[in-house]
């Protein structure tokens, strides 16, 4: 096992995480690209279909989300997560193996309850990992995963289906006679069961007290933390979730924009965007990171000036991407704005947690993340009631879409900006603290 100790430590740690991140998108994701042959097969209607890719999922994923972020706090968090990981992977499988439209909603929903652990363990994991002067870039790094995660869903996801249709129905040891569908999600199932056993095994890292909460328990901190700090987590939260709910809207309508305006096919829409996605929110995400954590040197409320400024940058942008008449610039600019739209998860993050206690790291993360997830899902329906009630014809969704992305994106800028005030004051504090605790441990 690893030293914890070692200056390679932290970026092992990243890196699995990082891996784990990737999967679970791939693992939430996939359905998207199996909808036709599951409704052949089922006999299931867009409804039903919708049920699966989206509250089976989402449903079990909030009810899990505080319970994981609890544990999070009390348990060994490597363990903890790779139980979560080896239950979402084993419930992956199942689907693949599900005879019915109830028991593949139950397979959705397990994947969901092992996904809630993802966040908390991993925001807190990093944290008390990587010094604060390079949590931004970490951060960056980690939800990078889901983001590259999200964009080799669309492409190797269709590469691996359209290989296995050619081979028709596949007969597998143990498991019977298996549809091309069906072998996709038990193929996708097997890296994560391998990931689950190496995460088990690496060290939980020390985790990070506040001296100010000692002696205090975990319910009655909690309680203060908000308490006190309310009227920044409710803007930094707000924040990152109406930045959530762009990003979810312009991803959930890319693809009916480019069919309906420009004529686009599936396959090629999902290896367009899809590459789109594995350039843009990379760079977003880890060269956001740098520049936050660049500019901590003139205040820790920087990160948030960097989150206001790219969400400024991405509504420029994102007035203009519906409105091409090339698809090629159409997706260009997408690709721009979707850069800029994707700084704030990891510098958003790095400053909430740069102030968060780690005590209660894991039921902050949670809380703030069953926020974010919550405003993001009306991203997707905002931008259709838009079209469906206001521009109800085949190209009406470059209007709708502009109707709501770059308002929504600004109102998410002014949140930012207006949570810099009482988070500069905390940030104060907990560095005031820092150093009052270090003067103390070098005096002793």
């Amino acid at each position: 096992m690893i030293d914890q100790k070692s200056r390679y430590y932290p970026w092992l740690l990243l890196a699995v995480l990082w891996i784990t991140y990737l999967l679970s998108s791939l693992d939430r994701i996939v359905i998207n690209l199996l909808v036709e042959p599951i409704k052949a097969d089922f006999g299931l209607s867009d409804t039903q279909i919708s049920l699966l890719q989206g509250p089976a999922f989402i449903t079990a994923f909030s009810v899990a989300i505080i319970p994981m972020g609890i544990l999070v706090d009390r348990v060994n968090r490597t363990r903890l997560l790779g139980a979560a990981l080896g239950l979402w992977s084993v419930m992956t499988g199942l689907c693949g193996l599900a005879s019915s439209f109830w028991t593949l909603f139950a397979a959705r929903a397990g994947v969901g309850l092992g996904e809630a652990a993802l966040n908390p363990a991993g925001y807190s994991l990093i944290s008390d990992a990587f010094k604060k002067d390079r949590l931004g870039l970490a951060l960056g790094i980690f939800v990078m995963g889901g983001a590259v995660g999200a964009g080799l869903a669309f492409i190797l996801g269709g590469v691996v289906i359209g290989a296995l249709s050619r081979h028709g129905d596949i007969v597998v040891p143990l498991l019977g006679t298996l549809r091309p569908w069906q072998l996709t999600f038990v193929i996708l199932a097997v890296p994560g069961l391998i990931m689950a056993l190496i995460l088990s095994t690496l060290p939980n890292p020390l985790r990070k007290t506040s001296a100010t909460a000692a002696g205090r328990p975990g319910e009655s901190m909690i309680k203060g933390f908000y308490r006190q700090n309310w009227p920044l987590l409710a803007r930094h939260h707000v924040a990152m979730g109406s930045a959530n709910t762009v990003q979810l809207g312009m991803l959930a309508w890319i693809a009916p924009l480019l069919t309906r305006v420009h004529g686009w096919d599936s396959a090629t829409i999902g290896m367009v965007v899809g590459s789109v996605m594995l350039v843009a929110l990379p760079i977003g995400l880890i060269g956001g990171g740098y520049i936050g954590d660049a500019l901590m040197r003139f205040g820790a409320h920087m990160r948030l000036v960097v989150c206001a400024a790219s969400i400024v940058c991405a509504a420029m942008f994102g007035i203009f991407y519906p409105l091409q008449s090339d698809p090629w610039h159409l997706v260009i600019v997408f690709g721009v704005a979707s850069l800029f739209a994707g700084i704030p998860p990891g510098v958003g993050n790095a400053a909430l947690h740069h102030v968060v206690p780690g005590e209660i790291r894991g039921r902050v993360s949670a809380i703030y993340y069953l926020i974010v997830l919550v405003l993001g899902m009306a991203g997707p329906t905002l931008v259709a009631l838009a079209s469906d009630n206001l521009f109800p014809f085949a190209t009406g969704i470059r209007y709708a879409t502009i109707m709501v992305i770059p308002p929504m994106m600004l109102f998410s800028a002014l949140m930012y900006l207006w949570a810099i005030p009482p988070y500069r004051r905390l940030a104060n504090e907990v560095e005031s603290e820092q150093k009052s605790s270090d003067l103390k441990v070098r005096a002793v």
